[in-house]
């Protein structure tokens, strides 16, 4: 074998031995970047729908408490005139601006004291009071509250 040879081999091992990707190693980082990028695009979009409920629930728990103060500036013998539906209206009555989809649902219902069973009579002592808040155009319940009020 000759020196020239002998160069031309070295120098095919030294190009061989050179680092860099193959095509197969590039499409595998592509393909693993690739679906990690949608499995974070996927984390935010639940996210977002997660704040969206939140968001809802606490409107919800709002409303159903200014029902409650509404309410509780009412005298005993009046609460018989609150039961109904009322599209987002705060204590004093009034509409909240941007809680239209939202429907809060007064029952009340005479109950014995004691046992909290319903009161059969014309002159109860208890009265007990529950607001539902439904949402949205099926009406899904977001929250119920109730409570007592006597005599």
């Amino acid at each position: 074998m000759c020196v020239m040879d002998r160069r031309r081999i070295q120098r095919q091992r030294a190009n061989n031995l050179r680092g860099g990707f193959t095509l197969i190693e590039t499409v595998f980082a592509i393909m693993i970047v690739g679906l990690a990028i949608v499995a974070l695009m996927m984390l935010f979009a639940s996210g977002t729908q997660v704040n969206a409920v939140g968001n809802s629930m606490s409107s919800a728990v709002f409303l159903a408490g200014e029902i409650r103060s509404l309410i509780d500036g009412v005298a005993f013998e009046d609460l018989g005139l609150f039961p109904g539906t009322y599209n987002g209206i705060d204590a004093a009555g009034n509409a909240v601006p941007g809680m239209e989809s939202y429907r809060q649902i007064v029952e009340v219902q005479s109950v014995n004291p004691t046992d909290m069973t319903p009161y059969v009579g014309t002159d109860p002592n208890a009265i007990r009071l529950t607001v539902r808040v439904v949402y949205g155009k099926n009406a899904q319940e977001m929250t119920r509250v109730s409570w007592l009020r006597v005599k």
